[in-house]
C-alpha cells in the first residue's frame, strides 16, 4: 500500500490513519539512523507503504529483528537481509533501491572481499554459499578476510553457485592477488608474472618447467628481475594474448632498468668487479673460505651471478677481503642486507630480521650460538623466528655479541689471508735450495707440472725424480742449474738462495773430497759450470787433462801454480781478491797436508782361534 499524501491523510480514519502516522514517525526517526537502516525504513514506509508490524507478518521476519534493523542497533544477518530483499522484489520495489541496499550492506563490490560478501548475500548466507561449492563456512570466512589466497577456479565456482558475473570477479581477483604480492615486497613485474601463474593454477616453481633457468629463478626469489629473454618463453605460455604479453614485457623492462639505476651491479656484481680488479681467482677465494665439494669455485660464481648466500663464503668476509676502504666495505654490506632483507620479508615475514641478517652476515650457524650466546640451537631458533618474546635491551645485547664475534672471525680470516699471501709469494725470494723447488712445485700444483713447465722452457735433465731429490735436500746441483730454474719460473731475488747453495754445495763436496783445495776449486767451478766437461772448452784443453789435474788436487799431490791459476781466471776470480789469496794459501800448504798422517780406518778385531785339543 503506497504512503498516504497529506491531503489523503486528513480523510483517513481509524487504523488507516494510525498506520499513516506510524509510517511518518518511522521516517522522521530514521533521519538520524545509519544509512542502511534509513534506506530500509524508506523502502518499507514510502515504497511499500507498510508499518513495521505489517512488514514483519508479510515477510516472515520477526518484529524484533526488523526493529533492530531499522533502528541500526544491529547489523542484520545475510539471511535476514536477503529475506527482506526478496520480499521487496516480490512487491515490485525498484531495482536501484535494492542495489543500494546491497551496496550499503556488502560494500560497492570494488574489492574481492566486498564481492565475496555480495556472493554470500545472493546465496542467502555464508554457510549456504560454502555448502554449494563444497567447502566449510570457516574456510570461506578466511578467504573473505584475505587470510588465505583464493584460487581463481574456486572463485568461478562461487560465482556460478551465486549467479554472479565471472568476468568482473576475475578482474577483482587479479587486482587482489597482485596487491598481495606487492605487499610482500615483490617488484611490480614479478608480481604480475606470479599472478599469471596463479591464474593458470600453478605455483611459482612451475616457471622452471616453462623454461626459466635455475639461476634466473634464484634471482626472482631474491626479488631481482633477470633479463627479459630468460623469462620470455614462460610469459608467452602464461599470457592469453599478444596485448597482455607486450604489457608484461614493457613492465618487466622498465622494472629491470629501475633496479639497475637504484642498485647498480648489486652485491654480486660489485664483488665480481673487485675480484677481477685485484686479480684474485674464484678458486683462490673458495680455498680461503674452505669451501668443499668437487667444484668449490662454483659457489663463488653463484654468489656473484645469482646472489646465492653461503655460510662458508660469508658476506662480511668477502667484503673485508675484496674491498680495501671501510666505506667501500660498508657499501657492499648494505647492498647485501637490503637484498637479503627482501628475501626474508617474502619467505618468513615473522622472523626478527635484524637477528637473522647479523647472524648470516658473519656466516654463523645455529649451532654456533651456544658458544657465542649460551643458547642452544632450538632456543635461539625460537628467538630468531619471533616465537620467544624478547625485550629491546636483550635484542641489543644479542646484536652486540654477534657483531663482536663476527669481527673476531673476520680478523682471523684476514690474518689467514696475509699468511697465505706471504706463503704464496715466498717463491719469489726462496731462502734455500729445497725451498726453491718446493715453493715452485706448490705454485704450479705439483712436481710433475713443474717438470712440464721446465721442459717447455727448454731445460733438459730436470725430470720429476731429480726435482723431488732437490726438494728433499738429497741433491744439490751446480749453480747454473738453479739459475736456469729461477729464470724459467720468474724468480728474481736469489741473494739468500746463493748463500745457502754455497753452504750446501761445499758440504756435499766435503763429504767425498778430502782436499780443501779441491773442494774450493770445485765450488768455484760449480758456480759457473754444471760440471768439469762444461768448463774444459773455456780452458782450451781436453776434459781428460782437467780430470787428471783434479785427481792430483784431490790427493794434495804437487801441482804447478799455473794449473790452478788458469782455472781461477776462467771462473772469474780477480788476482787481488781475498778468494785468490785463500786459494793460493791452500795450494801452498798442500804438500804439508799430504805428509801429515791421515786417520786410519778402524779395523775390526780378529776373532781368536780356538786352541786345538
Amino acid at each position: 500500500m503506497p504512503p498516504a499524501s497529506p491531503n489523503l491523510a486528513d480523510r483517513l480514519t481509524g487504523h488507516a490513519l494510525r498506520n499513516a502516522h506510524l509510517r511518518e514517525r518511522s521516517l522522521a526517526r530514521a533521519e538520524s539512523a545509519p544509512p542502511l537502516a534509513r534506506l530500509i525504513v524508506r523502502l518499507r514506509a514510502e515504497v511499500l507503504g507498510l508499518t513495521r508490524l505489517e512488514c514483519a507478518r508479510l515477510s516472515g521476519i520477526s518484529r524484533g529483528a526488523l526493529r533492530d534493523l531499522e533502528l541500526g542497533i544491529h547489523t542484520p544477518t545475510r539471511q535476514t537481509l536477503q529475506q527482506f530483499l526478496a520480499f521487496c522484489e516480490g512487491r515490485d520495489a525498484g531495482p536501484q533501491q535494492l542495489e543500494e541496499v546491497r551496496r550499503l550492506y556488502a560494500g560497492p563490490g570494488d574489492t574481492l572481499e566486498e564481492f565475496l560478501g555480495r556472493l554470500e548475500l545472493l546465496a542467502g548466507s555464508s554457510r549456504e554459499l560454502a555448502h554449494r561449492v563444497g567447502i566449510s563456512a570457516t574456510t570461506l570466512w578466511e578467504y573473505r578476510r584475505g587470510h588465505f589466497p583464493l584460487s581463481l577456479a574456486l572463485l568461478h565456482r562461487l560465482c556460478r553457485a551465486a549467479g554472479a558475473d565471472e568476468a568482473r570477479a576475475e578482474g577483482l581477483w587479479h587486482a587482489a592477488a597482485r596487491q598481495r604480492f606487492l605487499e610482500r615486497g615483490l617488484p611490480e613485474a614479478w608480481a604480475e608474472l606470479c599472478v599469471l601463474c596463479a591464474r593458470a593454477g600453478h605455483p611459482e616453481s612451475h616457471l622452471l618447467r616453462l623454461g626459466v633457468s635455475t639461476s634466473a629463478f634464484r634471482r626472482l626469489r631474491y626479488l631481482e628481475l633477470p633479463p627479459w629473454g630468460e623469462v620470455a618463453d614462460a610469459a608467452r605460455e602464461l599470457c592469453r594474448d599478444e596485448k597482455e604479453y607486450r604489457a608484461l614485457q614493457r613492465l618487466w623492462v622498465c622494472g629491470a632498468e629501475q633496479q639497475h639505476l637504484q642498485n647498480g651491479d648489486g652485491f654480486g656484481g660489485q664483488l665480481k668487479r673487485l675480484r677481477e680488479s685485484r686479480g684474485i681467482a674464484r678458486r683462490e677465494l673458495a680455498d680461503l673460505f674452505h669451501v668443499g665439494g668437487k667444484k668449490p669455485a662454483r659457489i663463488i660464481k653463484h654468489i656473484e651471478e645469482d646472489g646465492l648466500y653461503s655460510t662458508q663464503a660469508y658476506p662480511a668476509g668477502l667484503a673485508a677481503i675484496l674491498a680495501g676502504k671501510p666505506a667501500e666495505q660498508a657499501g657492499l654490506v648494505r647492498l647485501w642486507e637490503e637484498r637479503r632483507r627482501q628475501f626474508h620479508r617474502r619467505r618468513r615475514p615473522e622472523t626478527r630480521t635484524e637477528l637473522r641478517l647479523t647472524r648470516e652476515l658473519y656466516g654463523f650457524e645455529l649451532r654456533d650460538m651456544e658458544a657465542i650466546l649460551g643458547y642452544t640451537s632450538l632456543e635461539y631458533q625460537k628467538i630468531e623466528r619471533g616465537v620467544t618474546p624478547l625485550r629491546d635491551s636483550a635484542l641489543e645485547r644479542i646484536l652486540n655479541a654477534l657483531h663482536e664475534a663476527g669481527r673476531r672471525r673476520v680478523e682471523e680470516l684476514l690474518r689467514q689471508r696475509q699468511a697465505e699471501e706471504a706463503e704464496r709469494c715466498a717463491w719469489q725470494s726462496p731462502a734455500t735450495v729445497p725451498d726453491l723447488v718446493g715453493l715452485l712445485a706448490r705454485r704450479e700444483g705439483g712436481i710433475l707440472p713443474l717438470a712440464r713447465l721446465l721442459r717447455g722452457a727448454g731445460l733438459r735433465g730436470l725430470w720429476a725424480g731429480r726435482l723431488r731429490a732437490m726438494a728433499a735436500g738429497a741433491e744439490v746441483p751446480a749453480w747454473p742449474v738453479l739459475a736456469q730454474i729461477a729464470e724459467a719460473c720468474g724468480v728474481t731475488d736469489l741473494v739468500a738462495l746463493r748463500d745457502d747453495w754455497e753452504d750446501r754445495y761445499r758440504a756435499s763436496l766435503q763429504g767425498w773430497c778430502r782436499s780443501p783445495l779441491g773442494v774450493e776449486l770445485r765450488l768455484l767451478i760449480g758456480a759457473v759450470a754444471t760440471n768439469l766437461r762444461d768448463l774444459s772448452p773455456k780452458l782450451g784443453f781436453n776434459y781428460s787433462v782437467l780430470t787428471r789435474e783434479f785427481q792430483r788436487l784431490d790427493c794434495d799431490e804437487p801441482l804447478r801454480w799455473f794449473h790452478v791459476e788458469r782455472i781461477l781466471r776462467v771462473v772469474g776470480v780477480a788476482p787481488d781478491s781475498e778468494r785468490w789469496k785463500e786459494i793460493r794459501a791452500l795450494w801452498s800448504t798442500a804438500d804439508s797436508r799430504r805428509k801429515s798422517p791421515r786417520p786410519e780406518k778402524s779395523r775390526a778385531p780378529q776373532t781368536p782361534q780356538r786352541p786345538e785339543s
